[in-house]
Order: C-alpha cells, then sequence, then structure tokens
C-alpha cells in the first residue's frame, strides 16, 4: 500500500481497528492512508503529482471527507477542479459490529465522452422507474456500451480498488465487509469479485430463471422500447437495461450483499455471464 505511512503502520490492526478510530488520526496521516486507496498509476495517467497530489493547475487532486469523532470516509480524485465528474469516487462506513459498509464507488474515464441521463443531471445514479430519466441519452449511453447510471465509460479499476481496501481493512484486522449493490450489474460483478447474498438471492435467481428462453422477463424483450430488445437477455448489461427500463412487474430492491476479507465466495446467479450486450 504506496502511502501508509511508517508512523502508523505499525499500529494499524492494534489501536486503529476501525475507520472512527483511523478518523482521530491527524488529517496528514490519515490523507495517506485513505490515498493509497486509489491506484497509484491513475495519478500518473492523468498528471496528478504522486506525492504532492498536485493536478496540473497546481491544485489538490484528493478530496476527503473523514470528520474525526465519525466513522465515515468519502474519497474524490479529480484531474482539474474544473471538471464535475471525479476520476475516483470511494465512500466506505463503519458498521456496528466492528464490520464496514461499502456503499458507493464510481470510476470514469474522464477523457470518454460524458452523457447527461439524468435530466436535472445531479447524480450518477438513477433508480429504475425513475421520472428524472433523460431517455434519449440513455440510449445513447447504452449504445456507446454504458450500464444504466454511468456518465462515462469506466477504467476498469473496481477490482483493483476493492483489492486495495481489502489490504487495508486486513491491517483493521476487519473480516466482513457489506454493500448493496444499486443495479443487477453491480450485483453480478460483486458476485465476481467473491460477495454473497445475505438477502435476494432468491430475486437474483428469479431473474436468471424469467430471463431465459420462454420466461416472463424473456418474453417482455418485446422491442417495446431501446432497453427491451430480443437478445439483451443473454447479456449483464442488456439484463440491467431491461431492468432498469422497468421491465419486471415489480421495482428493483437492492439485495444485501458481504464478502469475508481475503476469502472469495461462488454466489453466482447467472452463471457464464459476459458483460457486453448486442447493440
Amino acid at each position: 500500500m504506496d502511502f501508509i505511512p511508517k508512523e502508523i503502520s505499525d499500529i494499524l490492526g492494534t489501536e486503529i481497528t476501525s475507520l472512527r478510530r483511523m478518523n482521530s488520526l491527524p488529517a496528514g496521516l490519515k490523507e495517506r492512508v485513505y490515498a493509497s486507496l486509489v491506484p497509484l498509476d491513475l495519478l500518473t495517467t492523468y498528471g496528478v503529482h504522486p506525492v504532492t497530489w498536485l493536478d496540473r493547475e497546481g491544485n489538490k487532486a484528493f478530496r476527503f471527507d473523514f470528520s474525526p469523532g465519525k466513522g465515515t470516509v468519502k474519497i474524490e480524485l479529480k484531474r482539474s477542479a474544473s471538471e464535475n465528474d471525479p476520476i475516483v469516487f470511494i465512500q466506505i462506513s463503519d458498521t456496528l459490529y466492528n464490520q464496514v459498509e461499502f456503499e458507493w464507488i464510481i470510476i470514469n474515464d474522464p477523457d470518454s465522452e460524458r452523457f447527461q441521463i439524468h435530466i436535472s443531471d445531479s447524480t450518477q445514479f438513477i433508480p429504475p422507474g425513475s421520472e428524472f430519466r433523460n431517455i434519449p441519452e440513455e440510449v445513447r449511453s447504452m449504445r456507446a456500451g454504458l450500464a444504466p447510471g454511468q456518465v462515462r465509460k469506466g477504467l476498469h479499476k473496481f477490482h483493483i480498488i476493492m483489492d486495495l481496501l481489502e489490504s487495508l481493512l486486513l491491517r483493521l484486522r476487519i473480516s466482513l465487509i457489506h454493500g448493496a449493490p444499486y443495479a443487477y450489474h453491480n450485483a453480478i460483478e460483486m458476485e465476481r469479485i467473491g460477495y454473497f447474498y445475505t438477502s435476494g438471492k432468491e430475486l437474483m435467481l428469479e431473474i436468471d430463471q424469467e430471463f431465459q428462453s420462454g420466461g416472463r422477463l424473456f418474453r417482455k424483450l418485446d422491442g417495446s422500447t431501446p432497453f427491451r430488445q430480443p437478445g439483451l437477455e443473454k447479456t449483464i448489461r442488456g439484463r440491467s437495461w431491461a431492468i432498469h427500463d422497468g421491465i419486471m412487474d415489480k421495482p428493483w430492491i437492492c439485495p444485501a450483499m458481504t464478502k469475508m476479507i481475503g476469502r472469495r465466495a461462488k454466489d453466482y446467479t447467472f452463471p457464464d455471464a459476459f458483460y457486453l450486450n448486442i447493440r
């Protein structure tokens, strides 16, 4: 972990065993710990100095929110203060049982085209059935290879960041991390890095079954909207767009998922799935 300072490395996992305790450290020390959750190559790729963290305009590229006495951490990396979208945004928090809640992660390619998928442009996540969906932009983003909720292409760093987070949690002697995937494709991606379901697996299995040939969701892929085209059932992203479009009779409810740090479960609900869909 590149930025963990030696002066606190020795006490991680002894005196420091939670985010709340980490947040009690001096700002400079905890900044170096939390910055280590961002892969170093992202800094060098986008012109951020790996030591000073200054961008090309001389501004701090990292922004942290980690108030002392609280167990919540927000980490944001931007290439430039003038850009709205972060390259990386991470939000994690303590639970009541010395575990961690993985609440949010956004990873954007700042050089890719941006899609204004939300009418008010106030968030990157839009719940299925939301009245704030910007349908023409969603169609464009889907055709460009994006998934629901994405405003730019990603950088394929999710697994790496989660490995870095696990390395930190191991040092803190934290054994479990929890997550609530906000969309179908998020749940499948979390399955692939070793999360298992504590609730919601029955719904995920039902979705897989109903997208099989002749199933209820399969039959609804009738071409009635751009997000309900035949063939979308074959892929993670295709299914996620159909669900985002409200193809299910009931609203999408985020499953609850948990990972044992250092271990990988195989709790798959869409076996042999692949990501991209037919355009």
